[in-house]
């Protein structure tokens, strides 16, 4: 059961990720990002009988698929050095296809030290999105954003100038929220300036009763 989970799960981002191709306008020849929940599901392509992977985080379940998506065997070795998790991986000849982890995710603020400066897209979870100021945008700015049914896909095609991106996003509807309450508050402010105004005029009007009461038993 999980087998076959993990490979709809895999089927469905390998249709993302030609969606985000086909949004930045060409084919698209670089790393994606899916950000679910909780995790991330990275897809690298490979043109390669080997591939070495520099990662902030370790990384388990590293699937590969040749050019027909099916899956191929490979021989890896690990080591951890000065804060970076280091993979080599070989196959057992040169593949064209691409490889498949997963790494965790912490809120919803997505940064990426960028350590091979090629072209990435990140898909933001499904209802998810960015680019309202007060309440999260990526920087850099994106070369390209495209929102659909599918998701908001941010493209950068080059990052060479780029050392790390980061990605604040929020609920689509979180806009909305914050225009209620912003309204809730200003209605709020209202009703309490106007019970002060209210106040004041109560004790002017009874201050100037007291004065009269005063004037009229000193005749």
């Amino acid at each position: 059961m999980y087998d076959y989970l993990f490979k709809l799960g895999t089927w469905a981002l390998l249709v993302l990720t030609a969606i985000c191709m086909i949004s930045s306008g060409a084919q698209f020849n670089g790393t994606t990002y899916h950000l679910g929940e909780k995790e991330a599901q990275v897809t690298v392509p490979v043109n390669a009988g080997h591939l070495n992977l520099t990662l902030s985080e370790k990384t388990e379940n590293m699937t590969l698929f040749d050019e027909l998506g099916k899956n191929v065997t490979f021989n890896s070795s690990y080591r951890f050095w000065r804060g970076d998790h280091i993979y080599s991986l070989t196959f057992a000849r040169p593949i064209i296809g691409r490889l498949i982890y997963n790494m965790h995710l912490q809120g919803q603020q997505f940064i990426l030290p960028i350590r091979d400066h090629g072209p990435l897209c990140i898909i933001l979870p499904a209802g998810f999105t960015t680019g309202e100021r007060s309440l999260g945008i990526a920087r850099p700015a994106p070369d390209e954003f495209v929102e659909d049914e599918s998701g908001s896909i941010l493209t950068w095609n080059n990052t060479t100038q780029i050392s790390y991106i980061e990605v604040n996003y929020y609920r689509r509807s979180a806009p909305q929220a914050l225009m209620i309450i912003l309204v809730l508050l200003a209605l709020t402010g209202l009703v309490l300036l106007a019970q002060y105004y209210i106040s004041i005029r109560k004790l002017k009007a009874a201050r100037i009763e007291m004065e009269n009461e005063t004037n009229g038993k000193d005749r």
